[in-house]
């Protein structure tokens, strides 16, 4: 059975973002994503909730993420590549991306911190 994995980033991101960077290291095998057979399945690709502005709850209280969650089982994703926008400008990991991480791998999906090099 061949391997289906997703990629997470940021929703602030959408505003200078056009995930070519995560997208052509997936389809050309580079970067965090080496050693991937050829026929894995780009599955997934899903934004966080937001920051506390735009999404109150915490993703632990967020139904929606646990809707994402569900539908990643259901789909049978083994792992989710994160995207470099989950580094917030001081240079650490967004908070909000940890909590989503941990959900996900407390689902049963691994996570990989990196799609493409900067």
């Amino acid at each position: 059975m061949k391997e289906k994995i997703g990629i997470l980033t940021c929703l602030n991101s959408n505003d200078v973002c056009t995930r070519a960077g995560c997208l052509s290291a997936f389809w050309e095998k580079t970067d965090f994503f080496c050693g991937y057979p050829k026929d894995t399945e780009l599955a997934v690709l899903m934004t966080c909730g937001g920051c506390k502005e735009m999404q109150p709850k915490e993703p632990e209280e967020d139904p929606g993420m646990q809707e994402k969650l569900e539908r990643l089982q259901k789909e049978q994703v083994t792992t989710i590549h994160v995207g470099v926008c989950r580094m917030k400008k001081d240079g650490t990991e967004c908070e909000r991306m940890i909590k989503i991480c941990r959900i996900i791998e407390n689902g049963g999906i691994r996570i990989v911190r990196g799609t493409h090099r900067e």
